[in-house]
């Protein structure tokens, strides 16, 4: 069975309730996020005896805001029509990357997966040998290419293929934004003379970064190049913890499948298709090591 295979099983009705939105969930897991940023960033800023030790669960929620930005720019984490867009590019902002931007570089992978030349995300090669997955999972390569996507973009320089012509003025629009926003915060941070948001972002966004890298190495590499979600694509069996703060996105095979499913009804959609996965993994650790093993 192929995934066109399953989509054709199910019944009017199971789409249905798979595909049902809230924004209940979300703003729960969303609030629960805020309030643990808030905890660590006190705890950070409060100099304490074991501030150092707080960058790193800090660094960890914002490369967390990833998955929510991912799930928004889908328009499935919340039922709200306005609360999608705006807490995405919030999401955008803090991670560097212009939603609007990413809409339609990620519309573009879910509809090539794996395909070469078609799909964005193979423009970048995955690591081949140890030294090229060390410099991978740094997130040097990430911040650059993130940096320069946000000066093509607001200089008005949007010469992606994914991105159609009635869509340019938005992305560039965006981009424009970030970069005013970035700019104020500097020259505020610079007239008071504070670190505070160095400290409870800037760093634990570096920190960060390397684990979002290794998640994200998990979700397409070492499967095949075909258009059949069941061998394109791997899922993750972790642990609930780590789906928590990934909003189910480990459920990656079952995401691409169905895409408009929104997070929390991801296990659900995982329990009915379990059987017909071919890429799966116990944990993010164990698969990196199966990675790494194959590297020169």
């Amino acid at each position: 069975m192929n995934h066109r295979d399953f989509l054709r099983q199910l019944s009017p009705n199971e789409k249905r309730s798979l595909t049902e939105k809230t924004d209940t969930s979300a703003l729960l897991r969303l609030g629960t996020l805020v309030l643990l940023f808030a905890v660590f960033s006190i705890g950070i800023l409060s100099q304490s005896s074991i501030w150092p030790l707080l960058l790193l669960p800090q660094g960890l929620l914002i490369v967390s805001l990833f998955h929510l930005q991912h799930e928004c720019i889908h328009d499935t984490p919340f039922r709200s029509r306005r609360l999608n867009p705006m807490v995405g590019s919030i999401c955008g902002f803090i991670l560097l990357l212009p939603a609007e931007w990413f809409r339609y570089f990620h519309r573009e992978h879910h509809r090539y997966t794996q395909i070469e030349g078609k799909d964005p995300e193979l423009e970048t090669s995955k690591p081949a040998t140890k030294r090229q997955w060390l410099i991978h999972v740094s997130g040097i390569p990430v911040f650059l290419s993130l940096l320069k996507v946000i000066s093509k973009c607001s200089t008005g320089s949007v010469n992606d293929s994914f991105i159609p012509d009635s869509a340019r003025s938005s992305v560039i629009k965006q981009a424009r934004i970030m970069c005013f926003g970035y700019v104020l915060l500097f020259i505020t941070s610079f007239v008071f003379q504070s670190t505070a948001l160095f400290w409870v972002w800037i760093v634990p966004l570096v920190i960060g970064q390397p684990f979002l890298r290794l998640y994200l190495l998990a979700e397409h590499t070492l499967c095949e190049n075909t258009d059949d979600m069941f061998l394109n694509t791997r899922t993750v069996l972790c642990c609930s913890i780590v789906r928590w703060f990934t909003w189910n996105m480990p459920y990656h095979t079952e995401h691409h499948i169905f895409p408009a499913v929104p997070f929390h009804q991801l296990p659900s959609l995982h329990r009915q298709l379990a059987t017909y996965l071919q890429h799966t993994n116990r944990s993010y650790g164990e698969f990196n090591s199966q990675l790494y093993k194959t590297l020169k």
